[in-house]
């Protein structure tokens, strides 16, 4: 094994140990040792080594070794006759080792895993009938091993790929943080242009007042007279009436038609496209018949999944009738001549011992008389141990194993059926044909890669073909890291392009993605729209993969208090307004703001409908 001892998960450990026990109990044997390859130490090593702890040995060395080695299997009356014998582990254990059998042990794809050794048998060596089971164990005991060896690659995968991902938000957050000062120093920068442009414009505005205080003062002085107050004609503004009105405010985002929604039609099976009734990009309806799929290759491996099932059912049945049997017919019949052999040689014995004190027959009779009994009785024992081996066969977990035997075949067979039986392909609904995003693939000309056509190759759940409904559209567009924060799902939009003039579709917001794609450029977040029913004037003027423009009503009110741009001014942080007064003087109120447009601004506090406020007429379009 690739792994260390402690790295062997305690489910397999547990099963490996079960596994040795049965082997070493079915089979009669007075110790059974499983090692294991360590492809990095190139060592054979012991997970479960009965008697002793663990055990390890260069990958040639002994008997395990060599069958490790050369894959044969050995079979020894006395291991101390064989030179490729290992005696370090008997000299460290005190264990003698007498006969030994060593097999090695596969996985699913015919490699060695490892060897399995039986040491000391009860009552001879193994017969066909054991090796067969022995057989099955080690199957059961390679699988097991290999499905342990690739869960520990996948944890390790999994461990990589979390070590991995944890590398790349830190180097996210940390691009983020670069991203965050660079956009903070260009505030800052632009803040100061804007200050020097503040102190430009209030030394410009100085300069100017001293000249118009000085003309003041000279007219003044020329006239002899006091100055009135300006009027607001004078100062060159112009009154607003304050009133209710609808104010909207959106963001305009560019976009990709695309259906309204996407199915995959997939091959149930490998096999040949056999018939295409369909052309990439043509209307379909649903239910039309679209491909079959030739599924000669699935009904050869139905055939032997079935073949494999009866196989199975006979097994079952025949372990469950197993003391009725044939085998248990013959053990009986060779116990009950057996027996019978026994109680006469043990008469012919009684006779002979009695003719034997009177003298009548020689004392060599006797003994021989004697042997034959003795032979008989060891035969009658036999017999009845073969019986009690055979009756011991079909166990309740043997006969529990033929039943799961039979229900995974029949499990097998029925999804080959239903995989034969979708062979037919059909349309989902109506739409149009598509062609998926494939990728290329191994075996097919680079220039139809995601094509097929009668003849070509398609495997097991492969794509086919894409079906999109055409009941609406739906338009996949971006949204970068400040735009997201005003999208939200449900929110109207209005769809125009200038492929289709004249339209405006009406959808709503129906995904928004909640974590940024990042690429070369900013993050961006993805963002869809999707449409009601669409009306055939307006499925028959857009088409899949035009340019949308996408209008997205970000606020809205029906009746809010708007107010012109120009009436609305700011310092610092306070935002107020200038209110008529009486003799047309300028009152400043303070005002609490809202959505703001190109030409208007909402007021949420502050003034009321009817109250007349100035604007400055320069500022007015």
């Amino acid at each position: 094994m690739n792994e260390p001892p402690s790295a062997n998960p305690p489910d397999l450990s547990r099963l490996l140990i079960q596994t040795m026990e049965r082997v070493t109990e079915f089979l009669e044997v007075e110790r059974s040792t499983l090692f294991l390859h360590d492809k990095e130490q190139s060592e054979l090593w012991t997970p479960v080594a009965q008697g002793t702890g663990e055990i390890r040995i260069p990958r040639g060395s002994g008997i395990a070794g060599h069958v490790f080695e050369t894959g044969e299997v050995v079979r020894l009356a006395n291991a101390y006759d064989d030179p490729r014998f290992n005696r370090d582990i008997d000299r460290k254990t005190g264990f003698r080792t007498r006969d030994l059998f060593c097999r090695p042990v596969y996985d699913s794809a015919g490699r060695r895993l490892g060897v399995i050794q039986l040491i000391n048998r009860r009552h001879g060596p193994l017969t066909p009938r054991d090796e067969a089971l022995l057989d099955a164990l080690c199957s059961q005991a390679g699988v097991a091993i290999e499905n342990a060896q690739l869960s520990l690659r996948l944890g390790k995968l999994v461990v990589s790929e979390r070590a991995l991902h944890t590398k790349l938000e830190s180097n996210h957050t940390e691009l983020r943080k670069a991203f965050l000062q660079v956009e903070e120093s260009a505030a800052a920068q632009e803040l100061l242009g804007r200050r020097v442009q503040k102190v430009r414009l209030a030394a410009l505005v100085t300069i100017v007042a001293l000249f118009v205080a000085i003309g003041l003062f000279a007219w003044r002085s020329s006239a002899g007279q006091p100055s009135a107050t300006p009027t607001a004609q004078a100062l060159s503004i112009i009154w607003h009436t304050v009133a209710v009105a609808p104010i909207r405010t959106g963001l305009v985002l560019l976009g990709i038609v695309e259906p309204l929604e996407i199915r995959n039609v997939t091959s149930p099976l490998r096999g040949r496209v056999a018939e295409k009734n369909f052309a990439y990009g043509e209307l379909v309806t649903g239910g039309q018949l679209l491909a079959r799929i030739d599924p000669t290759d699935v009904e050869v491996e139905l055939r032997n999944a079935e073949a494999a099932h009866i196989r199975a059912l006979a097994e079952q049945q025949r372990l469950e009738r197993w003391e009725s049997g044939p085998e248990v017919s013959r053990a009986r019949r060779a116990l009950l001549r057996a027996r019978l052999n026994f109680e006469a040689n043990q008469r012919n014995l009684r006779e002979m011992e009695q003719l034997s004190e009177l003298g009548i027959i020689a004392q060599s009779s006797l003994e021989s008389a004697r042997q034959q009994f003795t032979l008989q009785e060891t035969e009658f024992r036999s017999a009845e141990e073969d019986l009690a081996n055979v009756l011991a066969t079909a166990t309740e977990e043997r006969i529990g194993i033929a039943r799961n035997d039979v229900t995974n075949a029949q499990l097998r067979v029925a999804d080959l059926r239903d995989r034969i039986s979708r062979a037919v392909l059909h349309a989902p609904f109506d739409g149009i044909v598509i062609l998926p995003n494939a990728r290329p693939t191994a075996g097919r000309p680079a220039g139809s890669d995601g094509f097929f056509e009668i003849g070509s190759t398609i495997g097991q759940n492969e794509i086919l073909l894409a079906v999109g409904s055409l009941e609406g559209i739906s338009v996949k567009t971006r949204a970068d890291e400040v735009e997201i924060a005003r999208i939200g799902h449900g929110q109207p939009v209005r769809i125009t392009g200038d492929a289709f003039p004249g339209r405006t579709l009406a959808g709503r917001v129906d995904y928004v993605s909640s974590q940024a794609i990042a690429t070369g450029a900013r993050p961006y977040f993805e963002i869809v729209v999707r449409t009601a029913r669409l009306s055939p004037e307006d499925l028959a003027a857009v088409r899949l993969g035009m340019t949308a423009k996408l209008d997205i009503t970000v606020y809205e009110s029906p009746a809010a208090l708007v107010v012109p741009v120009a009436a609305v001014k700011r310092q610092g942080r306070s935002t107020h307004v200038h209110r008529r007064g009486p003799d047309d003087r300028l009152e400043s109120i303070a005002v609490r703001i809202g959505a703001t447009t190109a030409t208007t601004v909402e007021i949420l506090e502050g003034l009321v409908a009817g109250d007349v406020i100035a604007a400055d007429a320069r500022m007015v379009p």
